[in-house]
C-alpha cells in the first residue's frame, strides 16, 4: 500500500512539472508586420491548427530554457515604413529574477513591448498559465481522493 502511495505522489509531481512547463516547454515562433501576417494579435493559432496547415508561417519550437517571449515593436509612436511588428519566440535564457512580466524597452531606437513568460506555449495572445495550474491541481485532488478511498482508516 505504501508503494502505491509513493508511485501516485511521484506521478502527481511529474504531471505538475509538465503542466508548469519545466519538463517540456514549447513556444510559438513567428514574425509579422502591420495588419498582415499570422503572428499579430489577436493570435488565433493553436498547436493543433499549426500542424494541420502546411506552409503556415507560425511554428511551434522546443524551448530548452522554458521561457518564451512576445515582442511588439512600434507600440508607441510610428513603427518603420512597414508598420509595427510582432514576434514570438523562445527566450534563450531565463530572466535573472525568474519573474514573468511585460515591459517597454528601447531596442534600436524603437519603443518595444517585451513580454516574457514561463510555460508551454505561453506566448500566445492570452495567458494559459493559470489553466495549466488548475488542471494540475484538479488532477492531484482526484488522485488523492482515490488514494484515500483505498486506504482503510
Amino acid at each position: 500500500m505504501r508503494r502505491m502511495l509513493v508511485i501516485c505522489v511521484t506521478v502527481i509531481l511529474v504531471l505538475a512539472e509538465i503542466a508548469s512547463g519545466k519538463i517540456s516547454t514549447r513556444c510559438y515562433a513567428c514574425r509579422s508586420r502591420g495588419e498582415l501576417g499570422d503572428c499579430k494579435d489577436p493570435f488565433t493559432n493553436n498547436a493543433t491548427s499549426i500542424k494541420e496547415l502546411p506552409g503556415n508561417p507560425v511554428s511551434v519550437t522546443s524551448c530548452p530554457s522554458g521561457w518564451c517571449r512576445k515582442q511588439m515593436e512600434g507600440v508607441r509612436g510610428p513603427g518603420d515604413d512597414h508598420g509595427a511588428a510582432t514576434e514570438r519566440a523562445c527566450l534563450p535564457l531565463s530572466p535573472p529574477d525568474g519573474e514573468e512580466r511585460c515591459a517597454e524597452v528601447n531596442i534600436r531606437n524603437k519603443i518595444t513591448l517585451l513580454c516574457v513568460c514561463r510555460g508551454d506555449l505561453c506566448n500566445s495572445a492570452q495567458s494559459l498559465q493559470s489553466y495549466h495550474y488548475f488542471v494540475a491541481v484538479g488532477l492531484a485532488m482526484s488522485i488523492l481522493t482515490y488514494i484515500t478511498n483505498l486506504i482503510p482508516l
